[in-house]
């Protein structure tokens, strides 16, 4: 569990597919957008393209990150996660409100892919290693298609209340992505998350 007592934004950290989702002795809440863009990051290395009978358009869209989402201003890449050798294909993006109340952060892999059913779990174990999930379901992914699962997890603490952190994931015929969204004090219902990465998915999926 991580204590919120600074902004996450504050500091740089390497984040690299080897590294361990959570940190072992964490200390502060500048250690949050370590640990949000982890739940992505982790899920590079191990992510597997597998034949299954849920076909997605192949390579139909490309990824263009929005400036801003939801009202909240996009947070500079260097300030998310320091830039990595092994993750140049890797798209890492964030995006906060002004008093740091609210965080929303993205990994994204460019990867065409067949089969988005035989790869979304290999997503989301990989992304989830080591953290409490809870209410983990598969969700209507609206007009992209693919596949889109969202759950919940409570990896983080303020003044030691456990807080809750959203997440979901979607593969589908063009890309992969993790997508993680908190709010200080506030559990965000699974159906406003799903709605929230829908639309985000909407804006930053265009055609190829």
């Amino acid at each position: 569990m991580l204590d919120q007592d600074q902004n996450p934004a504050d500091a740089l950290v390497d984040v690299t597919p080897a590294a361990p989702p959570v940190p072992a002795a964490p200390r502060s809440r500048r250690r949050l957008w370590l640990t949000l863009a982890a739940l992505g990051v982790a899920a590079v290395t191990t992510a597997a393209v597998a034949l299954a009978d849920n076909i997605a358009a192949f390579g139909e869209y490309r990824y263009e990150q929005p400036g801003e989402f939801l009202g909240l201003p996009g947070v500079p890449v260097d300030q998310v996660v320091k830039a990595s050798p092994q993750l140049r294909d890797v798209k890492v993006g964030g995006y906060q409100a002004a008093d740091k109340s609210r965080s929303v952060v993205l990994t994204v892999r460019e990867l065409p892919t067949l089969a988005p059913s035989g790869q979304i779990d290999s997503v989301i174990s990989e992304a989830t290693r080591n953290l409490p999930v809870a209410d983990l379901r598969e969700i209507d992914p609206g007009p992209r298609g693919g596949v889109l699962k969202c759950g919940h997890t409570t990896a983080i603490r303020k003044a030691g209340k456990a807080q809750d952190v959203g997440f979901c994931a979607w593969v589908d015929g063009s890309m992969w992505a993790v997508y993680v969204e908190h709010i200080e004090d506030v559990t965000i219902t699974t159906e406003k998350l799903a709605d929230d990465v829908r639309a985000f998915r909407e804006l930053a999926e265009v055609k190829a």
